[in-house]
């Protein structure tokens, strides 16, 4: 398999020559120290899979070039933005002008490389996506009219409230979207786990994307920074991409959205519930199994001691000289044992039930919970509400 080829921009030629060295192993690398021989490399190499740019390159800036060539297909599949800054300006900067990642110098070497190779599995797992949206034959209607997309808004709480998993939640959420003719991504945060990224254009988050999500989370519920927009709540947030000022759409969509991340929110917060609930039962069920093997194992002991006691005590009547009086009484000692043993067997038989009540209890509780991952449907695609 053939190495990645890799475009480097700076107009520190001491530091392209760092960067070729250190990437020249794992990429093929072609740099340049300004944005025109950028342009006479391109043309004779042709589609690089990263071009590499720095902010600073002499009086231009990297952001802008980036921007003028994303859509241009002969020139790089993907684009990583550096500067000496990490600002918050400057990383959503990375993102408008439609970056991958964004870095900020000094760039550990190593961790570069880690990156870029991330980038490239990145483009993979895009190509992959791509392919299996192409094998399905999939319909999306993205004219609506104004009025519909209330009722669309409606139809999409609906269908969360009979979500089980971010996954499902996931494809409603992008189903919606893809309707409404509109880009985004969104993020779950699943409380005492790592969050979980997914772009409705790419399937998988990009790098920048996934930083800009991390980093304005922390913001208000509705956040508004240029035609981007992030719906905010503490379990999930929704970055729509394509929202433009000053539309009568503009207004409707967040209106919609800012009720259905509340939505969202509360679906995420059931399923967190729901499954400790079933870890709970799975533990009470294990612990009553054991229980009932534990109270089986003893029964059984006790029966043999039992036998094993009453088998001694009467070949001892054989073997030692006692009286008729010593006879009865060891008689009555044996009888009064089994008595009470059999009181124990009925201890016994009551517990077994009781524990066996419990695991009934436990297995209603789990087909119950299979009902509710499985209701019906309220509305049928080709509805429309107002």
């Amino acid at each position: 398999m053939s190495k990645p080829k890799l475009l480097i921009i700076d107009d520190d030629v001491s530091y392209l020559e760092l960067l070729n060295e250190a990437l020249e192993h794992n990429f093929i690398v072609h740099c340049a120290d300004d944005l025109q021989k950028a342009e006479d490399i391109i043309a004779a190499v042709g589609h690089f899979d990263i071009a590499l740019v720095d902010e600073n390159i002499g009086v231009d800036k990297g952001s802008d070039w980036i921007k003028t060539k994303v859509g241009e297909s002969n020139v790089a599949t993907s684009f990583v933005l550096y500067s000496g800054l990490a600002t918050e300006d400057a990383i959503l900067k990375g993102l408008e002008c439609g970056a991958d990642d964004f870095l900020a110098k000094p760039i550990s070497l190593l961790a570069l490389n880690s990156k870029l190779e991330k980038l490239i599995t990145y483009q993979d797992q895009i190509h992959q996506f791509e392919s299996e949206i192409c094998s399905k034959d999939r319909v999306i209607n993205i004219s609506m009219a104004q009025a519909s997309k209330y009722g669309s808004c409606m139809q999409l709480t609906s269908r969360l409230n009979s979500c089980f998993t971010i996954e499902k939640i996931r494809d409603e959420v992008f189903s919606y979207l893809f309707n409404m003719n509109l880009q985004g991504c969104i993020a779950f945060y699943p409380l005492n786990e790592p969050g979980v990224f997914f772009s409705s254009k790419n399937g998988f988050c990009s790098p920048v994307e996934k930083g800009v999500m991390e980093l304005l989370k922390i913001k208000p519920r509705l956040y508004r920074f240029g035609n981007r927009t992030i719906f905010n709540h503490q379990l999930v947030s929704i970055l729509i991409l394509n929202l433009e000022e000053g539309s009568i759409d503009t207004d409707i969509y967040i209106d919609a959205l800012a009720s259905v991340i509340e939505c969202i929110g509360a679906r995420m917060e059931f399923i967190t519930y729901k499954n400790s609930l079933v870890n709970v039962q799975e533990q009470i069920q294990q612990a009553v199994s054991k229980t009932k093997k534990l109270i089986q194992i003893s029964k059984h002991h006790q029966q043999e001691v039992m036998n094993e006691i009453v088998q001694n005590m009467g070949m001892s009547f054989h073997v030692l000289d006692m009286t008729d009086e010593q006879e009865e009484y060891l008689t009555n000692l044996v009888h009064n044992a089994l008595r009470k043993h059999t009181q124990d067997d009925l201890m016994f038989i009551e517990v077994t039930e009781l524990l066996d009540n419990a695991l009934g209890s436990v297995d209603q509780l789990k087909s119950l919970n299979t009902l509710q991952e499985d209701p019906v449907d309220d509305f049928d695609d080709e509805d429309e509400l107002f």
